[in-house]
């Protein structure tokens, strides 16, 4: 099989009209930007890529959506459990139908609502082409699946379906964007490869559409292309594929001047803040700044959602209380500091995050990781006194965090008037595969093997499923960047190499 690399000069995409992108107000009250006019994207030489925000109408929307997500914007559309994933994504932004309803096999399947094996009938987007050389296209589609209930599409032309658009299916390369074409047959669940393709059988402009099999769908483009053999090739796809064995010295310890917290969650559907708790106390102490953390609170989403029962919410917070109790006790350092519940005890948390507040000076600044919901943050920021504030800092990585409070909105806590310390997502680099963290896991000192097992419970909870297979310490990224600078050069991308490196010249020494 041939596999090409595409020419970038080959896939620029060419517009007849120029339109003019507005937003328009949803009845979800999200918001999802259109096209006036109608973008047309002519093929060359028998190729054409268009990236999937840029179609020029959706329609069969009542009751499901293709909602828009960027680097600064994540829709608000009812269920929703995925991260964001635009870091990753070509031109930092997707289209995902929503809302999901059916995340796991257990959900229940509803046709004509979260599920829809006829073609055409609910959540169409369409995109005008131009097509020079007509004949049969094969249709390859950039999708990011985190489990089975989000993977499939249909593809139509001009109004029809036919057979070789419908049942679009990804199996492979779950939790990272990935091209595929594969039809889904009562053979091959998992899809037959270079089945999925359109005959265009007229020179002109034509009407390419695609529409819902699966709620939960992440589109973020699509080709075409002429070549029944055709591969996309794209080097680093994913973010599994960053070394973890880099060369080099460990990054620089250089923390800016001030105090640090960290209010993270855990209790909430997903599990990553085990391992993320784990590195962010293994970091600080193997960067000598133990002295430093003055507040660490878990367990800071007040509100239980549906998606986690009571007996695992409750689980959780054990987990939580062990992952901030076991590592401070087994790395050494943090004998006179008290991790809170933020659930179980919030007047104790709010009280103890006040008092930081409190303490606070131009000099002595304090920085708040926010690693999860942002609700503790605000109730301290409220109950301290409002001249103090101006010495907070609030280091944030990632919406899901920022927009998920049941109290406060993450604009309520800037209008504090604390600062805003916005770094990129730390999902990139930090959530990986399993063997990645191999050097953990096999390393004779039990405090590596302890942070290790963290990552790996989280990775085995059956809460999600978009965490098997990885091992996520991104929250645990603002952390880093802390150590190393924060806004005076701080690693705003770390990596698993660069925690390596710190843990491991820590131990070694």
């Amino acid at each position: 099989m041939k596999c090409f690399q595409i020419n970038p000069l080959i896939l620029n995409v060419i517009f007849i009209f120029t339109a003019s992108v507005t937003v328009i107000a949803q009845k979800s009250s999200s918001k999802l930007p259109t096209a006036e006019d109608k973008n047309t994207f002519e093929e060359t030489e028998g190729l054409l890529m268009v990236e999937a925000e840029n179609f020029f109408k959706q329609s069969l929307s009542e009751v499901r959506q293709w909602y828009r997500t960027t680097n600064g914007y994540a829709p608000v559309a009812g269920n929703d459990e995925d991260e964001n994933h635009s870091s990753t994504a070509k031109g930092n932004s997707y289209i995902e139908i929503l809302p999901d309803t059916r995340v796991t096999h257990a959900d229940t399947l509803i046709r004509g609502e979260n599920f829809s094996d006829e073609p055409g009938k609910m959540a169409v987007v369409h995109y005008n082409i131009k097509i020079n050389n007509p004949g049969r296209y094969y249709v390859w589609v950039r999708a990011f699946s985190t489990g089975s209930e989000d993977n499939g599409v249909h593809v139509g032309l001009n109004g029809e379906w036919p057979e070789h658009g419908q049942r679009m299916q990804w199996c492979d390369g779950k939790n990272q964007w990935t091209w595929a074409n594969r039809q889904r047959t009562k053979e091959a669940h998992c899809g037959v490869p270079h089945e999925i393709y359109l005959d265009i059988n007229e020179p002109g402009v034509h009407e390419i559409q695609f529409c819902m099999r699966e709620d939960g769908f992440e589109f973020d483009a699509f080709i075409l292309t002429k070549d029944a053999e055709y591969i996309p090739n794209e080097v680093q796809e994913t973010s599994s594929s960053v070394s973890a064995d880099s060369e080099g010295p460990p990054p620089t310890i250089g923390p800016p001047s001030g105090r640090i917290a960290v209010v993270a969650d855990g209790n909430s559907p997903d599990p990553d803040d085990l391992g993320g708790t784990a590195v962010s106390i293994a970091l600080l102490r193997a960067a000598g700044l133990e002295n430093r953390l003055v507040h660490y609170s878990h367990s800071c989403d007040l509100e239980r959602v549906e998606r986690i029962s009571k007996a695992a919410e409750r689980e959780r917070h054990a987990l939580m209380q062990s992952a901030c109790d076991v590592t401070a006790r087994r790395w050494g350092g943090f004998e006179g500091l008290n991790f809170y519940d933020a659930k179980w005890q919030q007047e104790e948390t709010v009280q103890n995050l006040g008092k930081a507040i409190e303490a606070s000076s131009e000099k002595d600044p304090l920085w708040i990781i926010e690693a999860g919901e942002p609700d503790i943050i605000g109730m301290a920021l409220e109950a301290s006194d409002t001249s103090k504030h101006k010495f907070i800092k609030v280091v944030t990585h990632h919406p899901a965090n920022d927009d998920a409070g049941d109290f406060f909105t993450w604009q309520q806590i800037l209008d504090f008037g604390v600062e805003e310390v916005r770094i990129p997502d730390q999902n990139t680099n930090l959530k990986v595969d399993l063997p990645a963290w191999d050097w953990a896991e096999n390393h004779a000192d039990p405090r590596l093997q302890w942070v290790w097992l963290q990552g790996k419970i989280a990775e085995n909870d059956n809460v999600v499923n978009f965490q098997k297979g990885k091992w996520d310490c991104s929250d645990a990224g603002m952390v880093l960047y802390w150590i190393t600078g924060a806004t005076n050069g701080g690693l705003e991308q770390g990596t698993v190499s660069d925690v390596k490196k710190i843990l491991l010249d820590y131990i070694e020494q």
